[in-house]
């Protein structure tokens, strides 16, 4: 947030306003769209597009936000997507046995089921209320 103030359009020191606003009261963005009625999508477009004109630094990946859920990127067309292969939910082995579902239970107990059990059963089981 270094640009100069003449630099930046009317949109652009209402994002800066915005930002400075939720920041000395303690929220996120979101939050403070939600406290003050603002539609908190205007505000993130208008990061994106500072962020596309320079006037913001660009989101970056550090080790520690490995984990974590990524940036969303806008689609450009002609670019190739980024994907991550990851494990499959069921083991190999466990799906070559038949398994179908597996619950687990907060307690530790855990049922693995050949075929999918019916939803009454399963209700039943977990002390779920209608």
């Amino acid at each position: 947030m270094n640009a100069k103030r003449e630099e930046l359009t009317a949109g652009e020191r209402r994002y800066l306003e915005h930002v400075r606003q939720a920041r000395s009261q303690g929220m996120g963005l979101s939050q403070y769209c939600r406290s003050v009625g603002l539609n908190p999508f205007s505000l993130y477009s208008m990061r994106r597009q500072m962020r596309r004109k320079g006037i913001l630094p660009p989101v970056q990946q550090t080790e520690g936000t490995a984990g974590a859920k990524e940036p969303r990127r806008s689609a450009v067309p002609g670019r190739f997507v980024a994907v991550r292969v990851v494990e499959p939910a069921v083991p190999v082995a466990a799906a070559a046995a038949g398994l179908v579902c597996r619950l687990r239970h907060p307690s530790g107990w855990m049922i693995e089921c050949g075929s999918w059990p019916e939803s009454s059963w399963v209700s039943a089981l977990v002390g779920a209320r209608p």
